[in-house]
C-alpha cells in the first residue's frame, strides 16, 4: 500500500511539474510514458455519452430531418410586428417558385392547420398570412423548412429557415428581404411611419387654391426631381433633395403634400410628430427609406418632430435627423418634403445646409384671388344655393388674413346658420352670416385672457368665501 501511495505522488508530482501549460501532458507508468489531452478526452467522453443515452429529438425536430434527410442547420430574424406581418405575407410570393410539400402547426404531437392572421395592405384591403406553423418547400434541387412563429415577450414576428447546407438559410432570408423591398406591399404605397396605409386621393388638388408660383416651383423640384433621379444616379450626381414648406397655419402645407403623394409614383412615407415616441423610429423611417427608394419622405411640422431646436434643453430627435440626412449612410433617391409653422424653431444644422434641406419655399396666406377660389371649390362640395359671384368676391374680400383653414370653418358655420334657419342648403345671407361668426371668433383668439388677480381687484369681480 505504501508503495502504491509513493508511486502515485510520484505521477502527481510530474503531472504538476509539467512545462507545457495546456490540455497535453505526459504520465510516467511502470509500462512507459502515456500521453494524455483532457480536450480530446472530454471530446470522447460526451461522444460515448450520446451513443450509449442518445438525447431525445423533439417531434418537430425529427420531422424536418426526416423530410431535410439529414441534420439541420437553423437560421432566423425577427421583425416588429407590422413589419414583420407583411414580411410574411411576401413569402408567397417570394418563395413561389418551390412547392409546398408539407403546411401544418404542431400541437403537442399532433399535427393541426397552421395559423393565419389578417394583415391591411392598400386601400384597405386585407390579406391573410401564414404567422404561426411549419411550411416544408422543395424544388428539384433543394429542400428547406420555413417556420413563423410570434414571440411572447414583445410579439416581434420571427421567421426561422432549416436546410441542411449551412448558410443557405441565411441567403434564403437575405433573398426574402431583398425581394420584398424590391416587389412587395410598401413598395410605391404611401404609408405612415406605423406601416397604415394611406390613400393617395387626387381629389385633394381640387380643394387646393394653388398660387401659382410655388406649384410651379414643386412641381420642378419634387415631381420633375423624382423623374430624373435615376438618371443622376447614372452620371454619378447627387440625387437626393431635402425642401421646406414654410408658412403660417391653415396655409394648406399639408394638403400641398398630399397633393404631391398623389402625384407621385413612388414610394410615400409620413412622419408626424404624434407618431414619434421612440428615437430609434426616425432612424428606421430613413433606413426603410433608403431600401424603398426612390422615397418621397413627408415630415409634418418638423419643427415640433422631436423638439428640432436647441433652444429646448432636451433634443433628442436632432441628432438622428442630422445623421440620416446627411450622416454615413447616403439618401440616395429620397427627396425629403418637410412642413413648419415655424421656421425660426428649426435648426440651422438642419436647414441651412445643402445635402439636408436645399430650399425652403414660403407658403403665405392666401391672396383674394385664391380666397375667391377656395371659397367657390368649398360650396361645391357643400350643399349650397346658386349664390351670386357678386357675394362670393365680396366675401373673398372682406375674409383678408384668413387661412384655408378659417375658410373652410366659414363654409361650415354658413352650413350649420342654414340649418338653424330649418333649410338643407346654404344660401348667400348664411354665406356672410359665417364669416361674420368666424371673424368675431378669431378676433376673440387674438384677446388675451383678464388675469385673475386684475378680477380680483376689479370691482365687477365677485368675491366667494368659504
Amino acid at each position: 500500500m505504501k508503495e502504491n501511495k509513493e508511486e502515485e505522488n510520484g505521477i502527481m508530482e510530474q503531472i504538476e511539474e509539467e512545462e507545457n501549460n495546456d490540455t497535453k501532458f505526459t504520465i510516467n507508468s511502470p509500462i512507459g510514458d502515456v500521453s494524455v489531452d483532457m480536450l480530446e478526452y472530454e471530446a470522447a467522453k460526451k461522444s460515448a455519452k450520446k451513443q450509449v443515452n442518445p438525447p431525445e429529438l423533439s417531434l418537430i425536430t425529427q420531422k424536418v430531418q426526416k423530410f431535410l434527410g439529414g441534420q439541420e442547420e437553423t437560421d432566423f430574424i425577427y421583425f416588429i410586428p407590422r413589419l414583420g406581418s407583411l414580411i410574411k405575407l411576401h413569402i408567397d410570393d417570394e418563395f413561389d417558385d418551390y412547392e409546398i410539400v408539407k403546411e401544418f402547426y404542431l400541437h403537442g404531437s399532433i399535427e393541426i392547420p397552421a395559423i393565419y392572421s389578417n394583415t391591411e395592405v392598400a386601400n384597405s384591403e386585407k390579406k391573410r398570412f401564414l404567422q404561426t406553423g411549419v411550411r416544408f418547400y422543395e424544388n428539384e434541387t433543394e429542400k428547406f423548412v420555413v417556420i413563423c412563429t410570434v414571440d411572447d415577450y414583445d410579439n416581434d414576428e420571427r421567421i426561422t429557415i432549416m436546410t441542411i447546407e449551412e448558410g443557405r438559410g441565411l441567403e434564403l432570408l437575405q433573398r426574402l428581404e431583398d425581394g420584398f423591398y424590391a416587389r412587395g406591399v410598401l413598395k410605391n404605397a404611401f404609408f405612415d411611419m406605423e406601416y397604415n396605409f394611406i390613400s393617395r386621393n387626387e381629389m385633394v388638388d381640387t380643394l387646393i387654391a394653388w398660387n401659382g408660383d410655388i406649384k410651379k416651383q414643386l412641381d420642378k423640384d419634387v415631381i420633375e426631381f423624382l423623374k430624373i433621379m435615376p438618371l443622376l444616379k447614372q452620371k454619378g450626381l447627387p440625387n437626393s433633395r431635402g425642401i421646406i414648406l414654410s408658412g403660417p397655419p391653415g396655409t394648406g402645407k399639408t394638403m400641398m403634400a398630399k397633393s404631391l403623394a398623389a402625384q407621385a409614383n413612388v414610394t410615400t412615407i409620413l412622419i408626424s410628430a404624434e407618431m414619434i415616441n421612440g428615437s430609434s423610429q426616425v432612424k428606421r423611417a430613413f433606413k426603410l427609406g433608403r431600401k424603398l427608394a426612390p422615397t418621397l419622405m413627408i415630415i409634418e411640422d418638423i419643427d415640433t418632430a422631436g423638439t428640432v431646436s436647441r433652444k429646448f434643453t432636451d433634443h433628442p430627435i436632432l441628432g438622428e435627423y442630422l445623421q440620416a440626412m446627411d450622416g454615413m449612410e447616403s439618401n440616395h433617391g429620397m427627396l425629403i418634403l418637410a412642413t413648419t409653422n415655424h421656421t425660426e424653431n428649426i435648426d440651422p444644422a438642419i436647414s441651412d445646409r445643402p445635402g439636408r434641406f436645399d430650399r425652403i419655399i414660403d407658403v403665405p396666406l392666401p391672396n383674394f384671388k385664391q380666397r375667391e377660389l377656395m371659397i367657390q371649390n368649398l360650396l361645391n362640395n357643400m350643399p349650397s344655393e346658386d349664390i351670386p359671384k357678386s357675394v362670393i368676391s365680396a366675401v373673398a374680400k372682406r375674409s383678408e388674413g384668413l387661412s384655408g383653414a378659417w375658410l373652410r370653418e366659414v363654409i361650415q358655420c354658413s352650413l350649420i346658420e342654414a340649418i338653424y334657419e330649418g333649410k338643407e342648403e346654404i344660401g348667400a345671407k348664411n354665406l356672410e352670416d359665417g364669416l361674420v361668426d368666424v371673424l368675431k371668433r378669431r378676433g376673440m383668439a387674438y384677446h388675451p385672457t383678464q388675469n385673475l388677480s386684475d378680477l380680483y381687484h376689479s370691482r365687477k369681480a365677485d368675491v366667494y368665501t368659504i
